[in-house]
């Protein structure tokens, strides 16, 4: 048996890793695999005989995902200038999309030129262009549902991905009645659904990386006040191993102002405080 730690990019929610996870335990030579949202990585441990990393990574793609190669470690990323000046971009034009859709059933001040009753055609093309737009800033949210839904894992991603689709061709299908001059259909769009879904979305993935670099500096804390090395005796003698050379029942020796390296019993003690 061996073992290996991928990298693992495309995650998004639980539903992702879960699906992941469950792919990879189904397959012949995989003998545990566990996939780990936060951290994005996969600990597989499979039969060397029978597969390799190349084909594991093959496995992962073929669930939806990427695979970046053997995970060393996580870094936290947080979100770049560019991401915060885009989502702000976006959130002004919800709002715009919102008021020009929304406020004339609010009897809001609207321009005569937006309004759906006086022009109903710049009112529709007005919405189809916005949402366009939007279309395109959750784009990897469209593909990343409808692979998922290919590769029969399907996810969050999915359903957005359904239901915005499916209210966009049906908003189009009522602008090709608006243009055939079937006014009644202006009241029947749905332009905008399609794209506050997708803000609300990406809304709550920037939140969600907020919290999990958060989450990612606190573990990084504990990894950094853990020691790399750890003085041990045999047989009377004292030696430096790594952690991983500990093992149950093993003697570890922590002097005064040293970090103490795994958990254990203490069996003798002496110290001197100055």
């Amino acid at each position: 048996m061996k073992k290996i730690i991928l990298s693992i990019d495309g995650m998004t929610c639980s539903a992702c890793s879960n699906g992941l996870e469950k792919y990879l335990n189904k397959q012949n030579g995989v003998i545990n695999a566990s996939v780990n949202l936060v951290m994005a990585n996969a600990t597989i441990d499979y039969d060397e005989n029978i597969l390799d990393q190349e084909k594991l990574e093959k496995y992962v793609k073929q669930a939806g995902f990427v695979s970046l190669g053997v995970f060393k470690e996580f870094k936290i990323q947080k979100q770049s200038k560019k991401e915060k000046i885009e989502f702000i971009v976006f959130t002004i034009l919800a709002i715009v999309l919102m008021y020009i859709s929304m406020g004339h059933m609010l009897n809001l001040p609207i321009p005569n030129i937006l309004n759906p009753h006086d022009n109903p055609m710049i009112y529709t093309v007005t919405l189809l262009i916005l949402t366009i737009l939007f279309l395109i800033y959750g784009f990897d949210i469209l593909k990343n549902g409808y692979k998922n839904l290919i590769h029969r894992i399907p996810n969050m991603d999915t359903l957005v991905m359904i239901g915005v689709v499916s209210s966009f061709l049906y908003s189009l299908y009522g602008m090709y009645m608006i243009l055939n001059g079937n006014h009644n259909y202006t009241m029947d769009l749905y332009f905008e659904s399609s794209a506050i879904v997708i803000y609300f979305i990406k809304l709550g993935r920037y939140l969600d990386g907020i919290s999990k670099d958060k989450t990612k500096e606190a573990i990084q804390k504990l990894v950094e006040i853990t020691p790399n090395q750890a003085t041990i005796e045999i047989d009377g003698k004292e030696k430096i191993v790594t952690l991983d050379e500990i093992k149950k029942g093993t003697i570890v020796i922590a002097r005064p102002g040293e970090k103490i390296a795994v958990d254990g019993e203490i069996i003798e003690r002496k110290s001197t405080f100055r």
